[in-house]
């Protein structure tokens, strides 16, 4: 029969239940990448909106761990690990427009960053393939903090837009509720869980990958 009191049992218990809960040793993020996907009709002959209006957002914690997941490139072997988001097309139709937006780090700790869309969409009845799906913007900054990108594609009669930017921890509570997306690492094993998006309109996958 143990002789500890219970005076002493509740400061262990409440220990075990803090470590074991992830609540000590968790650093909540301080800035965050935030995705936004947009799936706007109109119609041709005055504009004014028609049909589904979608507009989501998703986002991925800018930690430590997540940088670390960064390997620098080998001259002529490797561009190095990147991260890539990609996605934004309807579940209910695999081909429809969907983005990719690919970072990576560069020999001389600037981030190189790429970002393009395509796909086919379905209007009136009528399969239209994107006007330039092998178009890529690109962009190379010093800091996450100069993070702001945009991307669109216009068919007649919807508008196809795709935007990155880099968000602080406290600007985005005042932003609402963003769904967080799961990353994978580039072994496929898990980095962030993420959030249950399995409601949302919208494919989103996330991952590192080795170039």
């Amino acid at each position: 029969m143990s002789n500890m009191k219970p005076s002493r049992l509740f400061p262990l218990a409440l220990a075990f239940l803090l470590v074991s809960t992830g609540i000590v040793g968790a650093v909540e993020p301080k800035s965050f990448l935030v995705f936004e996907v947009g799936r706007n009709t109109y119609t041709i002959t005055d504009g004014r909106a028609s049909g589904p209006q979608i507009q989501q957002r998703f986002k991925v914690p800018l930690t430590e761990e997540f940088i670390s997941n960064f390997r620098n490139p080998r001259p002529k072997t490797s561009s190095g690990t990147g991260f890539c988001c990609g996605g934004g097309n309807l579940k209910t139709s695999a081909g429809s427009t969907g983005f990719t937006w690919w970072i990576r780090k560069t020999a001389d700790n600037r981030w190189s960053i790429n970002m393009w869309a395509g796909g086919v969409e379905t209007i009136k009845g009528v399969k239209i393939d994107s006007a330039r799906p092998t178009v890529s913007q690109y962009l190379t900054i010093k800091r996450w903090e100069d993070l702001d990108m945009s991307y669109m594609l216009s068919y007649a009669g919807m508008n196809i837009s795709f935007t990155a930017k880099y968000v602080t921890a406290k600007d985005i509570e005042a932003d609402g509720h963003i769904p967080a997306a799961r990353v994978q690492k580039s072994d496929r094993s898990e980095l962030f869980r993420g959030d249950d998006l399995s409601n949302l309109p919208l494919e989103i996958h996330c991952f590192f990958q080795e170039g």
